[in-house]
């Protein structure tokens, strides 16, 4: 069984109905870092917050970026346990990717590498992928790794699927 998730660069104003869970950003490149008051917005569905660094340098980059992802995470209220994800968009970037995991795993969370399918395999798993693979129906990529896979881009919001265990688990409540 799989659950639904939506995510969005800006919230939209009316959430959409009939999903398990909502992801949205809390640094790096993205254009917009959701507000308290958005991810207030979002209530008690489960939550995934993203990291973006479409074009990642050295470990040194990482392990400063994931000190601020555990700023914003520490401001939010998103407790050690849950999982961020590192957006890398068509990025592979292994060095960048394990040291952000380090730091993030020292202090208990978990990442997910997002990126393109036909990409993100070329980036070490961290505690799972986020597959990009648009092909307008619910799915997931052939992988003991994947967790989620988006699997449609919208006008105002893009949604995935996400396995249940992870849903039920590793999300931010």
């Amino acid at each position: 069984m799989a659950k639904s998730m939506w995510d969005a660069s800006t919230p939209p104003a009316t959430l959409p109905p009939g999903f398990d869970a909502a992801a949205g950003y809390i640094g790096g490149d993205t254009p917009h870092v959701w507000t308290a008051a958005e991810w207030r917005r979002v209530g008690k569905l489960a939550k995934l917050p993203i990291w973006v660094r479409s074009n990642p340098g050295g470990p040194g980059q990482a392990e400063t970026e994931a000190g601020r992802a555990l700023q914003a995470l520490y401001e939010l209220g998103a407790r050690p346990g849950c999982t961020v994800a590192l957006d890398l968009e068509t990025a592979v970037a292994p060095a960048y990717i394990n040291a952000f995991h380090s730091v993030m795993s020292f202090f208990g969370y978990h990442v997910w590498v997002y990126g393109s399918r036909t990409t993100v395999f070329g980036n070490p798993p961290c505690d799972g992928y986020w597959v990009a693979d648009y092909t307008g129906q619910p799915h997931f990529p052939a992988g003991n790794a994947v967790r989620a896979c988006q699997w449609q881009s919208g006008p105002d919001v893009d949604r995935s699927v996400v396995r249940w265990w992870q849903w039920r688990n590793r999300l931010w409540r």
